[in-house]
C-alpha cells in the first residue's frame, strides 16, 4: 500500500453494535486506523475534511436521500476518498447506483470482520490503482495533448515555493533556446510572482476567465506578460476584492487549456489545500513539493502528504529541501524518515544572496545576483524534465533523484 502510515478509515454507521465490531476489526490491523465513527450523512460530511480519512464506508440507513447523490457528495469534497457502502437487503439497483456514482465496495449486512477489513484493503488498493492509470493518461506523449503542468507547492507559506517556482521556469527556459515555458501565479490573493521578476502589468489570470473555451495565441500575448529570461508570467490579479467570486474550476480550465500554447507551465500555489490546489496538483504532470528542514514546515507536510493518500505519494511528485542546511540542524536522512519519501533535490541556503535577487526582480541565474543556487535549480530543471520532453516519450519517467 502506498499511503504513508496506516489507511484512515471513517464510518458512517447507524448501529452501537455493528460501530464496536468495526472498531475492533480494524484495531486487529495494523495497516488500518479508524479515525473516526458518525451516525448520519451531515456529521460524515463534517468529519471528512478534519479526519483526512483515506477511506469512508457508509451504511445505507444514515443517508438522507438516495445513495447516488450522496456518493458524489462525499466525493466532490474529498476526490482522494475512497467510499464502501454498506446495507441490510439491498436491492441489486441500489448497488449500481452506488458504483455508478463511484463507490469502490459494497459490504453486505451482517458481515464478517474479516470482510470488512479484506474489503477496505482491497476496495482502496483498486483505487489507488485505478487513481495511478489516470494520472499515466495524463503524462506527454501518452496523449497527443502538449504542454506539461508542474505545480510547485508547499502547505506552510516562507518555505520559497515562490523563488523555487520562478527559478525553475527560467531554468526550464534556459534548457534550450526553444521552449516555450509559462510561470502562472495561483496564489490568487497575495501572489508574488510579478515582485519577484520586477514585472508588471494591467492585464492578470482574471482575463482568461471568460475566454476558457476559446483561449488562442493572440489572447496569450496579450494577457502573459514576458520576462527578459524569455519566461512568459501570467500574474494574479491585483483587485483583492474579485478573488473570492472568482470559481476554482474556472481557473483550473484555464491552466489545462494552455498546455497547447507552452512546453511547461510552472504554477506557484497558495499554501492553503483548497479546491484549486487540489485541482492543479491532479492535473499536474509533475508535482515539486517543496519543505525547509524545519519541524513546522516537515510537520505540515507530512500532514497534507497523509491526508492527499495518493494524490500526492506517486512517480509525478518530486521532494525538495530548500534552505539546505538549515539553522535547526534537521538532517536530510532525517527530513527523508519524517516523511517517509527520499529528498529528490536540494536548494541551498542563500539568504542574502536569494533576498538581494528577489528585492531587485532578478532571476538567480543573473550573474548580478552572484547566487550559488543557480547550480542546483538547473539540476532540479533536468530532473523534472525527465519524461516530459517529445524525446523522452520511451524514457522510464521515474525522475532520477539530484542534489546540489
Amino acid at each position: 500500500m502506498d499511503s504513508i502510515g496506516p489507511i484512515r478509515v471513517l464510518v458512517l454507521e447507524t448501529e452501537p453494535n455493528i460501530i464496536a465490531n468495526a472498531r475492533a476489526a480494524l484495531e486487529g490491523d495494523s495497516r488500518l486506523v479508524l479515525v473516526g465513527t458518525v451516525s448520519d450523512q451531515a456529521s460524515l460530511m463534517d468529519k471528512l475534511g478534519s479526519t483526512y480519512a483515506h477511506v469512508a464506508v457508509i451504511d445505507l440507513a444514515g443517508l438522507r436521500g438516495d445513495v447516488g447523490p450522496a456518493v458524489r457528495e462525499v466525493l466532490a469534497h474529498a476526490p482522494e476518498c475512497c467510499v464502501i457502502v454498506t446495507g441490510s437487503n439491498v436491492a441489486p439497483g441500489i448497488v449500481s447506483r452506488a458504483v455508478t456514482a463511484g463507490a469502490r465496495g459494497f459490504l453486505l449486512k451482517p458481515y464478517q470482520p474479516e470482510d470488512f477489513v479484506s474489503t477496505i484493503r482491497d476496495a482502496y488498493v483498486n483505487f489507488q490503482e485505478l487513481r495511478r492509470l489516470q494520472r499515466i493518461e495524463r503524462v506527454p506523449g501518452t496523449t497527443s495533448r502538449p504542454g506539461a503542468v508542474i505545480a510547485v507547492y508547499s502547505p506552510k507559506g516562507g518555505v520559497g515555493c515562490t523563488t523555487i517556482a520562478t527559478n525553475l521556469a527560467v531554468a526550464l527556459a534556459r534548457r534550450s533556446g526553444k521552449s516555450t515555458v509559462a510561470l502562472v501565479d495561483l496564489d490568487l490573493q497575495f501572489g508574488d510572482i510579478g515582485i519577484a521578476l520586477d514585472l508588471k502589468s494591467a492585464n492578470s489570470l482574471a482575463d482568461l476567465l471568460n475566454h476558457v473555451d476559446s483561449i488562442d495565441q493572440q489572447l496569450v500575448d496579450e494577457v502573459f506578460v514576458k520576462h527578459a529570461s524569455g519566461v512568459r508570467a501570467l500574474l494574479a490579479p491585483e483587485n483583492l476584492a474579485s478573488v473570492p467570486s472568482i470559481d476554482p474550476d474556472r481557473v483550473a480550465r484555464v491552466v489545462d487549456q494552455l498546455r497547447p500554447h507552452f512546453q511547461y507551465i510552472v504554477c506557484d500555489l497558495w499554501s492553503s489545500l483548497e479546491d484549486l490546489t487540489l485541482a492543479t496538483l491532479r492535473m499536474a504532470d509533475r508535482v515539486i513539493l517543496v519543505t525547509t528542514p524545519e519541524l513546522p514546515a516537515l510537520r505540515n507536510l507530512r500532514r497534507v502528504m497523509s491526508a492527499t493518500g495518493l494524490l500526492l505519494q506517486d512517480d509525478r511528485t518530486i521532494l525538495v529541501a530548500n534552505r539546505v542546511p538549515g539553522k535547526a540542524g534537521i538532517s536530510l536522512n532525517e527530513i527523508e524518515k519524517g516523511l517517509g519519501r527520499s529528498i529528490a533535490a536540494t536548494i541551498p541556503s542563500e539568504g542574502v544572496g536569494i533576498t538581494d535577487a528577489i528585492n531587485r526582480g532578478m532571476s538567480i541565474f543573473d550573474e548580478r545576483a552572484r547566487a550559488k543556487a543557480g547550480g542546483s535549480y538547473r539540476k532540479l530543471a533536468d530532473l523534472v524534465a525527465v519524461g516530459l520532453e517529445p524525446a523522452a516519450v520511451s524514457r522510464a519517467r521515474r525522475p532520477v533523484p539530484a542534489t546540489s
